[in-house]
């Protein structure tokens, strides 16, 4: 208790008082403070729905104010926009004597949603072939079908919605630990919250060929809850099967309920604007939301990305202190990011928005640790510098002019296969014809997990590549991108 009082009253002071008394340069102090404030407990992981990540957003916003930055919406520096939020609530079939929970002793899939309980029946369909289903009466009903690989289920929920059926259940008697394996598998997939921009369907329901062809939920059980719903054994059953009597099968009956929870939620990047001469713009962002609580775990995104957000702001407090500013710069900590980069998304599709006059994007995204590709921390990966050779010549004009911290080009976007280019925000501008860099310095053990701890940290390497990036934004901010 008396540690989370002092961190709430350490964000208190560093929401009122960070910028007020800018240094000139780039300071691992700043940078140090910046991240354990952002990735301490008291903010729950900076989770888009939680009061952690409006905290967050406010110390941003104050920190943009106290540095005298322009506000980009009227007079607030918040951009707000709003998500359509969807996740599995109750998902259960329970018998009378046995209650299946979904990602316990059940694996639900599909997308037919049943948000009342119902009762159904359930049929034993054998082993699901043509001859068997003709045999029973499956209309509106479970049907119970063994299968040697319950990960090859898909033709039998095809073929079920032909019938009219209400859903299939399978089981794998002859291997009760694929059930299990599949379970640990899926689990955080399918319980994952999901998330789109208000005015689009969120992916999963974008998929083409959930348009055009039917399919009923399927539920995989291991084989212990068998007989619980069917009111015979495994052997009882595959009897029946191989004497051709499944018709013979008694009909049981379940409660089930497969519900799907839909809100709006309200979120927001948030950007300040240095003034320039011009009235072009150079992008400066950085995701500052992260994974919030999950599983009753803070998920602190000390790297991920609280360093990218301390040092957005580090930038701006050095080049505030510029007063002959050829172009704009425009700091932006976009939210949403780890669900879709629907920050950035809804930012360059926004009527204000105009591409024309957008010099680049420079993103920062988990630029504090080490991959295991590097002997030291003295690299920083430059992704995207390939696909404008006027960008490119630059990168290579700050690389050489600060000798602590050296760029990394072998992530380029057409050299790297895994596709990180595409996996951060800017993504979003990149798509909109901006050229685009993704400053990061690779995956690590700790990714997505909740032990991306500031105290796994080199502030004074994090300074360094900091510094690099502000020999970078020097460079663009006087010279632009000459042709």
């Amino acid at each position: 208790m008396r540690r989370a009082i002092i961190v709430a009253i350490l964000i208190s002071f560093v929401i009122k008082g960070f910028g007020q008394q800018a240094s000139v340069d780039i300071d691992r102090n700043d940078l140090k403070s910046i991240v354990r404030i952002l990735s301490s407990d008291s903010l729950k992981g900076r989770g888009i729905d939680n009061g952690g990540h409006r905290k967050a957003g406010d110390f941003i916003s104050q920190t943009f104010k106290n540095l005298g930055l322009i506000t980009i919406n009227e007079n607030s520096y918040f951009e707000e926009f709003e998500l359509k939020q969807k996740y599995w609530g109750q998902v259960y079939i329970h018998s009378p004597i046995s209650k299946l929970n979904n990602f316990e002793n059940m694996v639900f899939q599909g997308s037919d949603v049943q948000n009342e309980e119902v009762e159904k029946e359930i049929v034993f369909g054998g082993l699901g072939s043509e001859e068997e289903l003709n045999r029973i009466d499956v209309t509106d009903r479970f049907v119970l079908i063994f299968i040697d690989n319950l990960r090859a289920g898909i033709k039998f929920k095809k073929q079920l919605a032909k019938r009219n059926a209400f859903g299939v259940i399978l089981a794998n008697p002859e291997n009760d630990k694929q059930f299990e394996q599949i379970r640990l598998t899926l689990k955080d997939h399918y319980l994952a919250k999901r998330y789109a921009l208000i005015d689009e369907k969120i992916q999963q329901d974008k998929r083409a060929a959930w348009d055009t062809i039917q399919y009923v939920n399927s539920i995989l059980i291991p084989n212990d809850q068998i007989q619980k719903i069917s009111g015979l054994s495994i052997s009882q059953l595959s009897r029946l099967i191989e004497q051709k009597r499944i018709e013979e099968a008694p009909i049981s009956k379940v409660k089930a309920k497969f519900e799907k929870v839909e809100k709006n939620i309200t979120t927001a990047n948030v950007g300040g604007l240095l003034q320039g001469k011009s009235n072009k713009t150079i992008v400066i962002t950085a995701h500052y939301d992260h994974l919030g609580v999950v599983n009753n775990q803070i998920f602190s995104g000390a790297d991920d990305n609280a360093s990218g957000t301390a040092a957005l702001l580090e930038l701006a407090q050095k080049f505030s202190q510029s007063n002959d500013l050829l172009y704009n710069i425009l700091f932006l900590a976009t939210s949403a990011e780890e669900v879709g980069l629907l920050g950035s998304k809804y930012h360059v599709n926004n009527v204000s928005f105009e591409s024309d006059n957008i010099i680049c994007n420079l993103n920062l995204d988990m630029i504090s640790r080490k991959d295991n590709k590097h002997f030291n921390n003295k690299y920083l990966y430059c992704i995207g510098s390939d696909q404008n050779e006027n960008l490119h010549q630059l990168m290579l004009r700050a690389d050489n002019a600060y000798k602590k911290c050296e760029f990394d080009y072998s992530l380029n976007n057409s050299q790297d296969p895994s596709g990180i280019f595409t996996r951060s925000d800017n993504y979003s501008f990149y798509k909109k014809g901006i050229p685009s860099i993704f400053f990061f310095t690779g995956l690590h053990t700790d990714y997505h997990k909740s032990t991306d701890t500031a105290n796994k940290i080199n502030f004074k390497r994090l300074e360094y590549r900091v510094k690099l990036i502000s020999e970078v934004l020097e460079l663009l901010a006087r010279d632009g991108l000459k042709n």
